[in-house]
Parts: C-alpha cells; structure tokens; sequence
C-alpha cells in the first residue's frame, strides 16, 4: 500500500498503510470520531482461484484477512474505527483479540474496546495522543526487516546458531534459516508461508528456548540438528497481504507446480531446495491465530504416505503430539485431500519420508503462543527420540556454587 488513505482536516487524523506489513483498503468518515476502513483487495492466481471453486465451492483456504492501518494524530483524539470483513472465507478469521502498537511494543486491545460481529466487521476504540502514531491490526504484525534483525542478533549472540540465505525474493528480500550443528537427523521448525498468520516470532522463540542450558535442550542438541525458517513469504508479508506474494502468487500452494516442472514461485523453489539440502526427519509449521476462539488444530500425515518401516515411527510422534491438549481438532492428510498435491507436507512425507505437520496455534497472547510453540517442538524431538532415549537418566554434574 502506498499514500495516505484518508486525511480528516477537521479531525486531525490522516490514515495510511504505507508501511511494512500495512494492509488496508480505502478509509471514510462515517461520523465525527467514527471510520470505516475496507479490507485491501488481494486478487490470486487464476488456477488457485479455480482449484477453490472446485473443491470448497470458492471457501476453502481463505484469503484477505489482514488489518493493519497507521493512525496519526495533530491532536488528543478518542477514534472509533471499523474494520469490514471481505466476502472471501477469510471473514472467517477475523475474530478478536485486535492490537494496537505504539511506542515500539504491540498490545492487545481489551475486550470492552471491541465490538465483533462475525462474518460482517469489528468496531474497536482507542485513542491517540496529540503527535502520535500508533497502527491497528487483527494481528501483531512483524517487519520482515526487524525479524531478520532477529535472526542476526540471536546468531551473533549464541554460538549454536549460523545464519544461513538459502535465496532471496523477485523483491530482493533475504530469505533466511538459522542452523544448529549438523547431526544425523534433521527436525526443521517453520513459519506458515500465509503472511496473515504470522509464526516469525513463535518460530524464534523454539530457537531461544535451545539456549536455556537445561538438560532437556542440551540432549536435544546433541540429537537433533534444529532449522529455523521463521518467514519464508516476506514480500507479501511487507505487503500486507493474507496468501501471496509481491507477486500475487500463492507460494504455499505451488510446490506441486513445481515438482511437476511448471512455473512456480521463488519462494516455493528456494524453500524446497532447502528441504532437499537438509533432508528433514521431520518439519513442522506454525500457523497462529492469536485468538481462543477454536481449538488447536493438527494436520498429520496419514499413514498411506510413508514406508511401511516408517509408519511405527510416525505413528509414535503423532501420539506424543497429541498428548499436548486435552481437546483438539486433528485431520489428516490423505492423499485424497483436496489440494494436498498442492502443499509441500504430501511432497516432504513422499518423496523424503520426513514426518510433516501443519500446526495451527489459537492463544491469545503472544507469550502463551511462544510457549506453544516450544512444547510442541519438544514433544515433537522427544516423540523422534523415543522411549528408550527418554529413559536415561541425566545425572546433574553439581560444583560448589
């Protein structure tokens, strides 16, 4: 997005989205106080397009469901902003918690401030100081820039970690992985490539879990080789867009595109590549909502994938996952799931034996969705190692303190 959306002279407030990570469509007054921003349009392939008609009658996976809007303010203001959702299934999406950022920190709006009416918009109220800018979003929304400052500060901090390009973006944007040491086997932790679902930060916090120096991390080290992919889309992440690209590509649902030899991302390319180079045991990806308004979801592989000396161990990790909640909402992929070819978990299970899972993570707080993360990547690694590697008893080694 680019310019301002709207500027209320009297009111003295301008609003825009040309910023990282800025998704809004055009804004109106509605009232003095009052405003009516519409979503940004996010137009997608025309075979994705198709593919969701066929399959979900235009539902399926949504699209357009991101808000981030910068408020700027000449004056002490109190504004009632409302957000409309698109006719896409990404209304779907939309329920809150919703966030405002300012000085440098994202919070979440209290519950007394917004008004959800699903499927058709939220009004939130805040206010804004004389001089200040705050932005508010359906999401805690991230730069691409400052999570790959991230990444750097955590690779120059701590010695486990290299940072590594694996490729960049048509937009020329780094597209990049942090490594531990390499070990016989390969567990990858990834961020979904849908930039409305942002996991930079969950994905980031499982690598800083890996430095606490307990005993559980420190074995795990010595087992596991760990990859950290926490933003694989960051064009469209900039852009403020839900599934694409810069391009209007849909990078998530194109590795079956390119596996057959057809055109296909950049992005789809560079990370399948990097799948190869790494020859994950296992990969799994975090899709987060920041809302607790479903249960948490796992999308497993189905046996039908794997050999049939692979299956045991599948099935082991699949039930040390499940031992996470108490309730959830599981499904797992066939290969006559609809556009399951599509997707690179089928891709990961047949072609590389890797066991994939697609994680979506529905905690409200940022904290709690970290913590999430952690556990599921710990029960993941401890469900690969097994019960006989559980078993061994760690004897702490203790000097005069």
């Amino acid at each position: 997005m680019s310019g301002s959306l709207f500027e209320d002279r009297a009111g003295g407030l301008r609003f825009d989205a040309d910023f990282a990570t800025g998704s809004s469509g055009p804004v109106r007054l509605l009232a003095d106080g009052r405003y009516e921003a519409q979503p940004q349009e996010e137009p997608v392939e025309a075979w994705f397009t198709a593919a969701l008609e066929e399959h979900f009658g235009g539902a399926g996976v949504p699209r357009e469901y991101a808000c981030n809007l910068r408020i700027k303010a000449e004056r002490d203001r109190q504004v009632d902003l409302r957000f409309c959702f698109t006719q896409t299934n990404g209304k779907n999406y939309m329920a809150p918690p919703y966030w405002i950022y300012r000085r440098d920190c994202w919070r979440p709006l209290p519950a007394a401030a917004t008004v959800y009416v699903p499927g058709e918009y939220v009004d939130v109220r805040f206010s804004v100081a004389a001089g200040e800018e705050v932005r508010v979003a359906n999401k805690p929304f991230y730069a691409p820039a400052e999570i790959g400052r991230q990444m750097e500060d955590l690779a120059g901090l701590s010695p486990l970690f290299q940072l590594r390009q694996y490729g960049s973006t048509h937009g020329g944007r780094p597209l990049l992985a942090l490594e531990t040491e390499a070990r016989p086997e390969t567990i990858v932790v990834g961020a979904t490539l849908q930039p409305a679902e942002p996991a930079a930060r969950p994905v980031l916090a499982v690598a800083h879990w890996l430095t606490d120096r307990s005993a559980l991390s420190q074995r795990l080290l010595e087992r596991f080789r760990f990859c950290f992919v926490p933003l694989g889309n960051p064009d469209g992440a900039a852009a403020g867009h839900s599934v694409t690209n810069g391009l209007g590509e849909v990078p998530m649902f194109s590795f079956g595109h390119l596996l057959e030899g057809r055109p296909a991302p950049l992005e789809t390319r560079h990370l399948w590549t990097y799948m190869e180079a790494v020859e994950p045991t296992a990969y799994i990806e975090f899709h987060t909502h920041y809302q607790d308004n479903h249960l948490h979801k796992l999308n497993n592989m189905a046996a039908a994938w794997f050999t049939p000396e692979k299956r045991p161990l599948a099935e082991r990790v699949d039930q040390r996952l499940l031992t996470l909640n108490s309730q959830w909402r599981v499904t797992p992929l066939e290969p006559t799931t609809p556009l399951v070819q599509c997707g690179k978990f089928a891709h990961l299970a047949a072609r590389l034996q890797a066991l994939a899972y697609c994680y979506q993570i529905y905690a409200v707080t940022q904290e709690a969705t970290a913590s999430h993360a952690v556990n599921a990547v710990a029960a993941l690694a401890q469900g690969l190692a097994g019960p006989e590697w559980a078993a061994v008893e760690m004897v702490p080694h203790l000097v005069p303190g």
